[in-house]
């Protein structure tokens, strides 16, 4: 059999016509399904060993391949295959891209990488307003922002619209003085951005700390935040509307906390009185806090109990 077979490869060769030849190895190419940010990304796979691997690339918005252009040292990215086969490459992208390899002539599958948006959220007081300031990863203009507000576990929009072209930038100005705000950045399908969220930022954020509604009432509030706030016009208020304003400049520092009285008294330092008799009824009530545009800041609700609660 052995000298039959090389008596045909002799007849092949004889005649001009080459022996069979091995099919060419097919690379393969992996990577992260996203990164977040603007940043570098390994990509790995497998191909003959020794082979040379050329990588192609292109942003995913236009899905036009290209040999990817070494920006370091001029011409095209490409490796060579460990003798076990393996590569490996990083490479910088700044959105949504999409790569394939080709070695030997053979072309890989396709593979796409995600971009995941960081923003990062700024807040400014001017006055009795809020100036919010956002900035994404990747700089990427037209994305579309919403500035929110957290209360109770529930998020509301209080502004929105899109990040700058070119600078990629955000700002709202609002009417509010403190809370807990973030800022979300909607996907962007067609460039394979995801969806991006500011940690929570805390703004001044003053609140019920404690309400003494049996005996000697009175609310405390805390300032949670990391800076002065100005209570000048802020209101305290039950259900039936009985109100105690602090008509006069009050600064409450970051961690610091005022008592607001219901019986008569001198007002002096972190003690209010409200010179009244009693307001908050034993068997449940509602204490309202707004700020001096008339917006509500913290809410504390209780039933019957046992004479005080922690809100």
């Amino acid at each position: 059999m052995f000298r039959a077979l090389s008596a045909l490869v002799g007849c092949l060769a004889a005649a001009g016509l080459a022996a069979p030849a091995s099919a060419a190895t097919t690379p393969t190419v992996s990577a992260p399904a996203s990164r977040s940010g603007y940043g570098p990304i390994t990509l790995t796979g497998m191909a003959a060993p020794g082979a040379k691997v050329e990588l192609y690339e292109s942003a995913y918005v236009f899905d036009d391949f290209y040999p990817a252009p070494d920006y370091d040292t001029g011409g095209y990215v490409t490796t060579t295959a460990s003798s076990a086969g393996k590569w490996s490459l990083n490479r910088i992208i700044d959105s949504g891209f999409r790569f394939y390899v080709v070695s030997d002539g053979v072309v890989s599958a396709h593979i796409k990488v995600a971009m995941g948006i960081v923003p990062k959220l700024t807040v400014r007081n001017s006055g009795n307003r809020l100036t919010f300031g956002v900035t994404v990863d990747p700089a990427q203009p037209n994305l579309r922002v919403h500035i929110q507000r957290g209360r109770s576990g529930v998020w509301t929009d209080l502004a929105g619209g899109y990040t700058s072209d070119p600078a990629a930038t955000f700002s709202a100005t609002v009417a509010d003085t403190s809370g807990w705000f973030r800022a979300v950045v909607d996907a962007d399908t067609e460039n394979n951005l995801l969806r991006g969220q500011t940690p929570t930022v805390t703004y001044n954020i003053v609140r019920f700390t404690k309400i003494q509604y049996k005996g000697a009432e009175y609310v405390r509030l805390g300032n949670a935040g990391t800076t002065t706030v100005n209570l000048n016009g802020w209101t305290v208020r039950d259900a039936a509307n009985h109100v105690y304003r602090f008509a006069t400049p009050y600064n409450l520092g970051a961690g610091k906390a005022v008592y607001v009285h219901t019986g008569k008294g001198t007002t002096s330092g972190q003690h209010r009185y409200w010179n009244r008799s009693s307001v908050w009824n034993d068997g449940g009530d509602t204490a309202i806090l707004r700020d001096a545009a008339g917006t509500t800041i913290d809410t504390c609700r209780w039933g019957a109990g046992s004479g005080s609660t922690t809100c």
